[in-house]
């Protein structure tokens, strides 16, 4: 399924009032968001080349920007949803760089620092070519060492007290010594549904897996970080989230692969969505905000498919901004599947008109051509037309025989003689109810038809039974016999003695042919053939006024 049938098929599910009604529900979560600070620094270099003294890159500094980063990135995505959120994180000595943080921080997110002493405040400083939009390189400013007893006992104490206050609770665990095994447990035996998220990165690679929590309510993961929780290397993912199931009993799993989309796993039940973007400007926190949005959603326990598309909706918008300069919002998630909604929409009208037009250049044309010349062989012999069919094609039937009677007509002093049979209400109705359905056509003819009168029946699916009917009788009479029709053409097309057949597979295009071919096309051809100017004249009155 590629990504415009994907799209379609969600659209089909989920309208935007549902998904907006689904967004607007997650504003009244308590959420409680614990986990690592990290302050993500951009530097943005314009590289010269090699330094000609030292074997090394030489670059021209152009500018730096500080973003909140780690579970700040992640509490301010969640803030933009739940009202309610409180952060609970590490700072390092002396709480440094706390009034930045604050700055950083969303308006409605309540904070609680705690000290890891003799440690810096995590910072990643990564060097970019500001031209090319490429990282360099990254030097990080971080101290993992475990935390110490005195400062797990003063979160277990706190922890302890909050947890059973809110409904849901977000862990973002960066490996960086702070959530520790006591943590965990108290998290599990407290957390009234516990969202996980524990990263593998270079700092704590082979140390900091998934399978370190017991009993998580959900959680997120990579596919390198899906390997290493199992210990295989393989790029099966659902056999691993299988295998990662039957391990731990993990019920809900949400896997994000990048260009290739999302897989979540919900009870022994795989749902997979594309990836929606092409391009990508930065992939820093795009996990992260996955993680925050998904974790409320699945409190939330919204249908699966609209998990996995909102989540690759999430990491669409994120991977085109730079670092965790901008958080989620749901304004930015709205718009986003709108646009892709409109995306699906505009497609589906370019589909139909691809569809009228294939079918147009595909009819025979020199039908059209002996359909014309029947008309006028019936004209020219004072003879009658009688035209007819069912909903969309009664229509089509009454606009013909309007343009027979008038549009080709005016100005001649010989006219058309032309009768649509589901005009007369009264008779149609009668015959319906006092004889049948089938026979509201012929029993018109009954009355009028002629040897020589040309009698025309439209049908889309070619075997609508008054259709039939009305043929028959026609041709037994030594009437003239013309078909309109669609789809395989049907009874009439083998009963008829021409037939205008448009081929396609669907009745609103079939329709839309015997309009565009009855009504517009064989009228203006009539009109030239019988050198008819006084329709175009007055039309040309009307259009100048």
């Amino acid at each position: 399924m590629n990504n415009q049938e994907y799209l379609t098929n969600i659209k089909q599910q989920f309208t935007l009032a549902d998904i907006k009604k689904v967004i607007n529900s997650l504003s009244t979560k308590k959420v409680l968001v614990i986990g690592d600070t990290i302050i993500d620094e951009y530097c943005f270099v314009e590289p010269k080349g090699r330094a000609m003294k030292d074997p090394i890159l030489s670059v021209d500094y152009v500018k730096e920007e500080s973003y909140a980063g780690g579970i700040l990135a992640i509490a301010n995505h969640v803030s933009n949803f739940a009202r309610k959120v409180k952060v609970v994180t590490l700072l390092g000595e002396n709480l440094e760089h706390q009034d930045m943080i604050r700055k950083k921080l969303n308006p409605n997110i309540e904070v609680e620092f705690f000290e890891k002493k003799g440690a810096p405040t995590t910072r990643k400083k990564r060097y970019i070519s500001q031209t090319r939009n490429e990282k360099l390189f990254k030097i990080e400013y971080i101290n993992d060492a475990a935390i110490s007893q005195e400062l797990e006992q003063q979160l277990l104490l706190f922890l302890g007290q909050e947890l059973p206050r809110y409904e849901v609770v977000v862990v973002g665990d960066f490996g960086h010594g702070f959530i520790n095994e006591n943590l965990i447990r108290l998290l599990e035996s407290k957390a009234s549904f516990l969202a996980v998220n524990a990263q593998t990165n270079s700092a704590n690679f082979g140390f900091n897996y998934a399978t370190k929590y017991q009993v998580p309510s959900f959680i997120s993961l990579d596919g390198t970080e899906l390997t290493h929780a199992v210990g295989e290397r393989s790029d099966d993912y659902p056999a691993l989230i299988k295998k990662l199931h039957a391990k731990k009993g993990f019920k809900r799993i949400l896997l994000t692969m990048g260009r290739n989309g999302i897989i979540y796993f919900n009870d022994d039940a795989f749902t997979t969505s594309p990836s929606l973007v092409s391009k990508v400007t930065d992939i820093v926190g795009a996990g992260d905000a996955v993680f925050a949005v998904t974790s409320l959603l699945a409190a939330e326990k919204v249908p699966d498919e609209l998990l996995a598309f909102i989540a690759n909706c999430v990491g669409g918008i994120k991977v085109n901004i730079m670092g965790n300069k901008e958080s989620i919002s749901p304004e930015m998630l709205i718009n986003f599947i709108e646009a892709g909604y409109k995306t699906v929409e505009e497609q589906e009208v370019s589909s139909y008109f691809d569809t009228v037009n294939n079918t147009l250049n595909n009819l025979n044309k020199s039908d059209i051509s002996a359909f014309v010349q029947m008309l006028l062989e019936t004209y020219r012999d004072d003879k009658t037309i009688y035209v007819f069919g069912n909903g969309g094609s009664s229509a089509t039937a009454s606009h013909f025989c309007g343009d027979l009677v008038k549009g080709v007509s005016y100005g001649l002093e010989k006219r058309f003689r032309a009768i649509c049979l589901n005009d007369n209400l009264p008779a149609l109705m009668a015959i319906a109810n006092d004889i049948s359905y089938d026979d509201i056509f012929v029993e018109q003819l009954k009355n009028f038809l002629r040897e020589g009168d040309l009698v025309i029946g439209i049908s889309g699916s070619g075997n609508s039974l008054n259709v039939v009917k009305a043929l028959e009788y026609a041709r037994g009479k030594g009437a003239k016999t013309v078909a309109i029709c669609g789809y395989a053409g049907g009874k009439i097309k083998e009963i008829a003695d021409l037939s205008v057949h448009a081929e396609v597979q669907d009745m609103e295009v079939s329709e839309d042919i015997h309009n565009l071919v009855m009504v517009h096309c064989v009228k203006q051809m009539l009109t030239k053939e019988l050198k008819n100017n006084k329709v175009g004249e007055e039309y040309a009155k009307r259009v100048a006024l």
